[in-house]
C-alpha cells in the first residue's frame, strides 16, 4: 500500500500520481504537503504537515512493515511513525554519503530510526556497520532504479520522438536534470544558467526535465523557461518512465546533478557530467565526471567525453533485481523482539 505525498500531487511537477495509478498500485492516502517556496524552511513546514496526517494513516492501518525511501522528508516522517508506534521499519538506500546537502543528514537519521537497513552498494553497508549498526540488520540489495532500466520495454527512435512530441531525435543529444543544493539556495538560478548556456554552446539537441521541489527550484525553473524557446531545447515538467528510460539509453551525456547519474547511469554506461557540489563525495563509477558550475568547464568536459569516451565502466549498484531482494527480505524477516528492540552496538 502506498501513501503518496509532495511533488507527486503537484501539477507543477507533472502530477505524477497518475503514473502510480496507471501502474495499479493501491494508494491508501494522498497527503498534500508541498509548499511552493524557495525559503529554506519550506521543506520543514511541509514535513510537519505531512507527519500530522501520516501519523493517523499509519495508526489506522497498522501495517506489518513501513518502507522508508532514501533521504527526503517522507523518509523521516515515516521512520518517526515506526519508532513511536513500534512498527517494523525498513530504510531503503541507507548508508550513502552526500556531503553538502540536508538530505545526507536526514538519510543517516532515518537509518538510526529504522530496524532493517537496505543499501544500494557494499561501501554503504560497511559504513553503517562501522557507525554501530548490527551487521544482521544491514543488507546490500542494489539500486532499485536499475530494475526499471533492465525491464522497461524498448521503443524505436520514431516511437520515442512521437511520445516526447518532437520531430526527430538526433544521433547525439544531451539530457539535463539539475536540482538545487540546500546549502547554496541563492545560487540555484545562476548555476542553472551556466548549465543551459553550456548546452547551447555544445550545439547538441537537449532534453531538460524540471527540478525537484526543494527550495531554489523556482529559480531553476525560471532559467529553464528562459531557454525553452530555443529550437534545440525541449523542456518537460516530467518525462514518463518508459520514455525517460529509452531517452537515457540513447543519450550522449547526462548533465546536472541528479543522483540517478551516479546510481543508475553506470548500468547503461552513460557518461555523466555532475555539475557543482551536489553529490559531492558520493560513491560513483568511472562514468561520472565532476566539474564546477561553470559554462567553460562543462563544455570542456563534454567535448572530452565525446572525443575519448569513458573507457571501461563497472557498475557497483546491482543487477536490476533489487525489488525481488527487498520483497524477499520483508516477507521472510521475523518481526520479533530482536528486530524491534534496536541496540546500536557502539
Amino acid at each position: 500500500e502506498l501513501v503518496v505525498t509532495g511533488a507527486h500531487l503537484s501539477p507543477l511537477h507533472g502530477h505524477t500520481v497518475k503514473q502510480i495509478e496507471a501502474d495499479g498500485f493501491p494508494i491508501v492516502a494522498r497527503i498534500e504537503n508541498l509548499i511552493y517556496s524557495d525559503h529554506d524552511s519550506a521543506r520543514l513546514q511541509g514535513a510537519a504537515a505531512q507527519l500530522q496526517v501520516l501519523t493517523h494513516v499509519v495508526d489506522e492501518r497498522r501495517p506489518d512493515w513501513l518502507l522508508a525511501p532514501a533521504d527526503r522528508e517522507e523518509s523521516m516522517t515515516l521512520a518517526l511513525c515506526g519508532t513511536y508506534m513500534n512498527i517494523a521499519t525498513a530504510h531503503y538506500a541507507a548508508g550513502d554519503r552526500v556531503v553538502g546537502n540536508a538530505d545526507d543528514m536526514v538519510r543517516h537519521a532515518v537509518s538510526r530510526l529504522s530496524h532493517l537497513l537496505l543499501t544500494t552498494h557494499e561501501q554503504a553497508r560497511e559504513r553503517l556497520i562501522r557507525a554501530g549498526e548490527q551487521d544482521w540488520r544491514v543488507h546490500n540489495v542494489g539500486h532499485a532504479g536499475i530494475d526499471r532500466l533492465r525491464s522497461t520495454r524498448q521503443l524505436t527512435t520514431s516511437e520515442l520522438a512521437n511520445a516526447l512530441g518532437v520531430q526527430n531525435i538526433d544521433d547525439q543529444f544531451a539530457v539535463i536534470i539539475q536540482h538545487p543544493l540546500t546549502s547554496e539556495i541563492d545560487n540555484a538560478g545562476p548555476q542553472m544558467r551556466e548549465t543551459m548556456s553550456a548546452a547551447l554552446e555544445l550545439g547538441l539537441q537537449t532534453f531538460v526535465s524540471y527540478p525537484n521541489s526543494d527550495p531554489g527550484s523556482n529559480q531553476i525553473i525560471d532559467v529553464i523557461e528562459e531557454f525553452s524557446s530555443h529550437p534545440r531545447i525541449s523542456v518537460f515538467k516530467n518525462i514518463p518512465d518508459i520514455e525517460f528510460v529509452n531517452l537515457l539509453r540513447r543519450a550522449t551525456v547526462l548533465l546536472g546533478n541528479s543522483s540517478m547519474g551516479l546510481l543508475e547511469a553506470p548500468y547503461l554506461k552513460l557518461p555523466v557530467v555532475n555539475i557543482g557540489r551536489r553529490q559531492s563525495e558520493r560513491h560513483h563509477a568511472s562514468n561520472v565526471f565532476f566539474v564546477p558550475a561553470d559554462r567553460e568547464a562543462i563544455v570542456r568536459q563534454v567535448r572530452a567525453i565525446m572525443d575519448n569516451g569513458i573507457g571501461e565502466c563497472e557498475n557497483p549498484f546491482g543487477d536490476g533485481h533489487t525489488g525481488e531482494r527487498v520483497a524477499e527480505l520483508l516477507a521472510t524477516r521475523a518481526i520479533d523482539e530482536k528486530l524491534l528492540n534496536k541496540d546500536l552496538s557502539y
